[in-house]
């Protein structure tokens, strides 16, 4: 009987922006024994939140007596033309774990969302995190694609040298529509063109340069080494651009923190043996999901 008195006292509710400081609280707790460090700032943690585009008055909190104890942090825009809502972040604190509480709070809120027009719910999970793919299994989401984070913890291995016509320049205005012409595949959604957009403050953008003409580019997150996006145009390729670009990312990576490629799809094979060839290794891989509503 006190198990279910203890259960009655959970509920799930809709939070907002006066819930910023104890959200993040249970953040840092939830995701303290994370499959790799994931020790945010309040900064990095407000962030975290713009460049997702969550919305803390459609994100979701579990309390206890009070106290916030598991969180869906949620965020919304247009995914492959259609209206989509993202999970930026479901987590539990530890001692309330196994109880339910994430499904509870998809149970409450899936409905709520296709009510207002949300077509489609997206959202990555670590692949061997064998219980919450059965809940999202359970809830109708399917695979999608695979996703790699990467990671380099020493000099990089190539000595590729660039093409001597081409030079290495910090960009303040991409050239959006150029740029996206040398894309290989789609971005994940923290790393998508809305993304980029709404976090250029948070981002160091360097492009290669042939003359006037912008024919590579990265843009990274500079003090952690964080590669969002990395593109060389295919009549540039193979000509040592992509390694000196991100050497210059290298340049500006503070002490004690690794080079990071942030969830690469694992089927753009050149892209991968471009980043093993320099050094880095898969850290862990996520299935991203995709429920229709």
């Amino acid at each position: 009987m006190a198990v279910g008195n203890e259960t009655a006292l959970r509920q799930c509710r809709f939070l907002s922006e006066g819930h910023f400081a104890e959200l993040y609280e249970a953040f840092i707790s939830a995701f303290s024994d994370y499959v790799f460090q994931f020790a945010l700032t309040a900064e990095q943690f407000r962030n975290h939140i713009v460049l997702n585009a969550v919305d803390l008055n459609r994100s979701v909190g579990c309390v206890d007596a009070g106290k916030l104890i598991g969180f869906s942090l949620n965020g919304f825009g247009d995914w492959h033309g259609r209206s989509t809502a993202y999970d930026a972040g479901t987590g539990v604190i530890p001692k309330y774990r196994r109880q339910g509480l994430s499904g509870r709070m998809f149970d409450m809120m899936l409905p709520d969302f296709e009510r207002d027009g949300v077509e489609q719910f997206l959202l990555e999970v670590v692949t061997s995190n064998t219980g919450a793919i059965r809940l999202y299994e359970k809830l109708d989401f399917k695979p999608v694609r695979e996703l790699a984070l990467l990671q380099c913890d020493g000099v990089l291995k190539s000595v590729n040298v660039m093409s001597g016509d081409v030079e290495i320049k910090v960009v303040e205005e991409p050239e959006w529509p150029r740029l996206q012409t040398f894309w290989n595949g789609e971005p994940s959604w923290q790393n998508s063109l809305p993304a980029m957009i709404r976090s250029m403050k948070m981002k160091r953008f360097r492009g290669a340069f042939s003359g006037d003409a912008c024919v590579g580019y990265i843009a990274y997150s500079s003090k952690f080494g964080r590669v969002a996006q990395i593109a060389v145009a295919p009549e540039y390729r193979h000509r040592g651009i992509g390694t000196q670009l991100v050497r210059a990312m290298q340049s500006d990576v503070a002490d004690g923190y690794s080079m990071q490629v942030i969830n690469i799809d694992k089927s753009l094979a050149g892209p991968m043996e471009f980043f093993r060839k320099l050094g880095f290794y898969e850290r862990l891989s996520q299935f991203e999901m995709l429920k229709k509503m």
